[in-house]
C-alpha cells in the first residue's frame, strides 16, 4: 500500500429508520453506487474486468473492500490502480429500525484546496442522497 500523509478530513452522517442489513446491502454493493453517489459517479463502467467511474474529474478506478458484521464500506477511487485512496463509510446499527451512516473523506498529500472543497460539498450531497433513498 502506498504511504499518504492526511492533510484534513470530513465525516457526514445520518440516521435512517431502516434495518442495518439493508442499508448494508445497499450501500455495499458499488453497482449501486450511482444511484447515491450522484456529484462523483456520472455513470459505472468495467473494462478488463475492472470497475471504473466516470466522474467530473475524469475516469477513476474503483474498488470496494466490506466488512458486513462490522458494518465497514472502503472505497477506493483513483486514476490508477497503484495510486487509489480511500474513503471510509460505516453502517452502524442502533436498533432493529434505525440505523446510522458514517461517511469519511480524508484530504490526501496531493489533493489541491479547490478539489478538497468540491469534496467537502460533495459528501453533504451523498450522505444527503442516502437518506432520502431510505425515505
Amino acid at each position: 500500500m502506498q504511504k499518504l500523509d492526511v492533510l484534513d478530513s470530513v465525516t457526514e452522517t445520518c440516521v435512517i429508520s431502516v434495518p442495518k442489513d439493508k442499508v448494508f446491502e445497499f450501500l455495499s454493493d458499488i453497482e449501486n453506487l450511482p444511484k447515491w453517489s450522484t456529484q462523483f459517479v456520472k455513470k459505472l463502467v468495467v473494462v478488463n474486468g475492472k470497475q471504473k467511474a466516470m466522474t467530473p474529474i475524469g475516469e477513476v478506478f474503483l474498488r470496494y473492500e466490506t466488512n458486513p458484521n462490522a458494518g465497514l464500506i472502503d472505497i477506493y477511487a483513483g486514476v490508477d490502480e497503484k495510486l487509489m485512496t480511500p474513503a471510509y463509510m460505516r453502517v452502524i446499527p442502533f436498533s432493529d429500525n434505525s440505523t446510522g451512516v458514517m461517511f469519511t473523506f480524508f484530504k490526501w498529500n496531493g489533493t489541491d484546496d479547490t478539489t478538497w472543497q468540491i469534496f467537502c460539498k460533495w459528501i453533504k450531497i451523498e450522505v444527503e442522497n442516502i437518506k432520502k433513498h431510505f425515505s
